[in-house]
Formats: structure tokens, sequence, C-alpha cells
């Protein structure tokens, strides 16, 4: 069994239409469990009523209000049992066999304890990829193709091949949860969401672990639909106040300077 763990708070189109793919990737022993983050009742009832019509398994855990997504996580993990969890975002649309690549790569070396596919999206940072760009505006029936397209093609252009690095967003990360109890989760002082998993993955290297890229897995990342659910000022606020936390703790790594110019890039593709 592999727990996948989604957190959400209200967009409750984008949770069903995730978890559609989900049921439509084919993996194997999966079970889902979500997280409702202070939704509203319209938006949690119509998550209820999607999770009846699925025909894998799914555990829906509820915050009375909304905790942000360190706290969500942390709710999630309390309900899984299996030794490898992937988390996912909301906004995202997994692709056939996607779980079953990223745990491989876990299962395949016991020193990699963290692994992610590639993405269409430039706020996942080292996952990006430019050739998985989508044309804005692409929906429906033709977002799906396209998705199935790129997914094809990226496993035919790179059919089992890891790339190292040193940083995985969280966006679609599978973990082993051994490694993760012994960094302790996410630190306590990040707020809602933004560079906590970042600092995991410094977190999983200082213990001599490394992370994995799986280049023929793709996942699409639609990008923050939940956190523009936050006033604009309150988004600044919080990615200014993990930065600083992050930059704190993990700013004298050698690979800080790349990251920096890796995350500039980003802003100007996806500003906030």
């Amino acid at each position: 069994m592999v727990d996948v763990v989604i957190p959400f708070y209200n967009q409750a189109r984008l949770l069903a239409r995730c978890l559609k793919a989900l049921e439509l990737s084919d993996c194997r022993g999966l079970q889902a469990v979500l997280v409702d983050d202070g939704s509203t009742p319209a938006d949690l009832e119509r998550i209820q009523e999607v999770c009846g019509r699925l025909s894998y398994p799914v555990r829906l855990v509820s915050h009375p209000e909304n905790r942000g997504y360190k706290e969500s996580i942390h709710t999630g993990l309390q309900a899984c049992g299996g030794r490898y969890v992937i988390l996912l975002n909301s906004d995202t649309i997994p692709t056939p066999g996607f779980a079953d690549r990223l745990v491989e790569v876990l299962q395949g070396d016991e020193g990699i304890k963290a692994a992610a596919p590639v993405s269409n999206n430039p706020t996942d940072l080292y996952q990006y990829r430019e050739y998985l760009d989508l044309p804005a505006g692409t929906e429906g029936g033709a977002l799906y193709r396209a998705i199935a397209e790129l997914s094809g093609q990226a496993r035919r252009q790179a059919a089992g091949r890891l790339a190292p690095t040193p940083y995985l967003t969280a966006m679609c990360l599978a973990l082993d949860r051994e490694v993760f109890n012994r960094v302790g989760y996410f630190g306590a002082n990040y707020r809602y969401g933004y560079f906590e998993d970042l600092a995991l993955c410094c977190s999983i290297r200082a213990l001599g672990f490394r992370l994995a890229i799986r280049e023929d897995c793709f996942v699409y990342h639609q990008g923050q639909g939940t956190f523009r659910e936050k006033p604009r000022s309150q988004r600044i606020e919080i990615i200014r106040h993990n930065f600083a936390e992050f930059t704190a703790d993990w700013g004298h790594l050698p690979e800080h300077e790349d990251l920096l110019r890796q995350m500039e890039f980003a802003g100007r593709s996806c500003p906030v």
C-alpha cells in the first residue's frame, strides 16, 4: 500500500480533477489520504460526493480551520501506515504509472530517500522541463490530450533515467517515511506554504541520503491552485518569512546560489 497525501483548501474542482486522474493512473495499491484544511461546507460536500464514486480507498480527515500546508501534511501522515508516502498537490494531474515509477526509485536504491517527477511548471525549479510547457489557456479535453502526449514523450525519451538534484518541490514527492520521521517532518517555523519542502530536502541530504528526479515520470502542475485563495499581500508576507527561515538554516550550502538563480527564473515566469 502506498499512501498519497493530498491536502486541500476549497478548490473542489481542481481536487476532483486530481482524484479522477489518480484513479486513471492505474498504479498498484494506492490509498488517498485527503486532508480538508478548513474548506467551506459546499466544497467539502462536493469532495465527499466525488470520493463516493472512486474505485480506490480514500480516507478524509478535516481541520476545523485553515492551518496551512505543513500542518495538513502532518495530519495526513498520521492516517498513513505504509513505508512509502507520496505528497501530492490538489492542482496536479498525475499520469499513468507515476506512483509506481517513483516508489521504484526508492525501492531500488537505499541511498535515495526522496524522488519526484518532471514538471511543466517553472516553480518546481529543478524538476521543470521546458519541453513540457503547455500553451496558456489549455483546458478540457485538449489539456488531457496534451498531458498524455507529453507523458508518452517523457517515457520514450528518458526510460528509467534518474537525475540527481539538491532540491525537490512537494507538488509530487515520494518519500521513505523512515527518513521523514528522522528529520522531524517539516520545520516548526514555516507558515502555510513555500520553502518547507526545500528545507526538508536539505535535512535529508544532511543525513547523507540523496534525492532523485525520475525523468520518464511526468506530473502536470497547474500551480498555486490553493495558495491563491489568500490575498496577494498575505502570500508575499508568507513567502518572505519562510525564505528568511530557509536562508538562516540552509543559506550556507554551496548550491544555494544556484537555487537563487532558479527561483529568479521561476519568479519571472510565474509571478506571485
